[in-house]
């Protein structure tokens, strides 16, 4: 610690640096046990709060002791890019992803539970929607949502249910009319359509035609029937808020 350093920062960053790691960090010699155990306390049980809420299933899988263990490490060696709270859950899906020795699908499983936590406060793009509704040749709009792909299929995991391979998973996870959080598990064909059109406003027309131009595919009418089906499918699921012109 830089003794330039005015006494009173010196002291604070005594005091955090033993809050965060007390195995490596001496607690400042002015303040008493008794009292730094309940800073210690309080502040790793504000982290284990906010971070369990947010990862049931992770914790779940992990076990409660290890659970503990990893916010501990989290509490000690992350450095959070904001200091904003309500932001922790994602700053601990970037700690995970920064770990080794983990289980392989955690790092996955925990960025798809914080995906819900993260759909749930998108906002809504306001834009005149078409009375029409016409998928093909309007833009569609698309409903809060974010799309996912994972080497693990995180939505089947569970205790009793750990993958053991590497398996390709695409998901959509998104925020119907009742505000409630869906998923829809999609093969590669439909993940790369919905990726063209959230990507890029454009008509489902030109989005699945240059789908089928990537695919080699040279009739552009199979695709675009089999691309007006899925998008009238997921419209029926409230993936779509509706289509508009511009």
């Amino acid at each position: 610690m830089s003794s330039a350093l005015p006494d009173f920062q010196q002291y604070q960053l005594a005091f955090t640096a033993h809050i965060r790691n007390p195995t490596l960090h001496k607690k400042p010699a002015s303040v008493a046990e008794n009292r730094m155990a309940v800073y210690r306390q309080a502040i790793f049980n504000n982290f284990l709060t906010t971070v369990s809420s947010c990862f049931p299933v992770c914790q779940q899988v992990v076990g409660v002791r290890a659970w503990k263990k990893l916010i501990q490490r989290f509490v000690a060696e992350h450095a959070a890019k904001t200091p904003i709270f309500k932001e922790i859950p994602f700053e601990f899906t970037q700690f995970l992803a920064s770990l080794e020795g983990i289980p392989p699908y955690l790092p996955a499983l925990a960025h798809y539970e914080w995906v819900e936590l993260e759909v749930t406060h998108q906002p809504i793009v306001q834009v005149e929607i078409s009375p029409i509704t016409d998928f093909l040749d309007e833009i569609p709009l698309f409903s809060p949502h974010q799309l996912l792909a994972y080497e693990f299929p995180v939505h089947q995991i569970s205790k009793k249910n750990i993958p053991v391979a590497i398996t390709p998973t695409y998901l959509l996870v998104y925020r119907n009319a009742a505000f409630s959080i869906q998923f829809v598990v999609l093969n590669p064909m439909t993940f790369q359509l919905l990726s063209l059109l959230s990507t890029q406003p454009q008509t489902g027309r030109q989005a699945l035609t240059q789908l089928g131009l990537a695919l080699g595919q040279t009739d552009a009418a199979p695709i675009l029937q089999y691309g007006h089906e899925i998008l009238m499918d997921l419209a029926q699921q409230q993936v779509f808020l509706g289509t508009t012109v511009r």
